[in-house]
């Protein structure tokens, strides 16, 4: 009997193991594990964005790459950093709630972020040839899975509708 009852607890804890393994990682973790997403993971920290962290979703995430956050004008990173609301504003306008593959979105057209404060808060999905884009950048890897939605992989940073045609925030806190 106690050979009986240690392998039914031997193979519960395996079970227990390997359902755990195969569970993709929440978005955040996934991001952090890729490891070129830190310019976008520190605003997500600052801003405690806990849809990435560690809420169920479904979200879809459009993630821009540390290049991506390069390419912007010098300083401006800084100028949103340094206002909580702005750096908010900024991952949540990278977010919609819904898990969408790429080619899902074409079909959407538009989706509506997270952003509270963007006038609008639409992104417009298009595809152009065999690719994709939302808004003016375009998806270089698509549809990675995580536990709490899809990330998509973008080129450039989206910038709500708060920030001026420099893409420069305002200097107000």
């Amino acid at each position: 009997m106690r050979i009986k009852i240690a392998l039914m607890t031997i193979l519960l804890v395996l079970l227990s193991v390997g359902v755990a393994l195969s569970q993709p990682a929440t978005m955040y973790d996934t991001l952090k594990a890729a490891g070129n997403f830190n310019t976008f993971l520190g605003a997500v920290d600052k801003a405690n964005i806990q849809e990435l962290k560690a809420m169920p979703g479904a979200f879809t995430l459009f993630a821009p790459t540390d290049e991506a956050f390069a390419k912007l004008p010098a300083g401006t990173m800084d100028k949103i950093m340094d206002s909580s609301a702005r750096v908010q504003d900024l991952v949540y306008y990278h977010i919609t709630p819904g898990k969408y593959h790429a080619k899902d979105l074409v079909v959407l057209k538009e989706c509506k972020t997270l952003c509270p404060t963007d006038r609008g808060g639409l992104l417009k999905l298009t595809e152009v040839g065999d690719k994709y884009m939302v808004g003016t950048a375009h998806i270089i890897k698509a549809d990675v899975v995580a536990s709490n939605g899809i990330i998509q992989v973008i080129d450039a940073v989206l910038m709500p509708n708060w920030a001026p045609k420099s893409n420069l925030p305002p200097t107000t806190k």
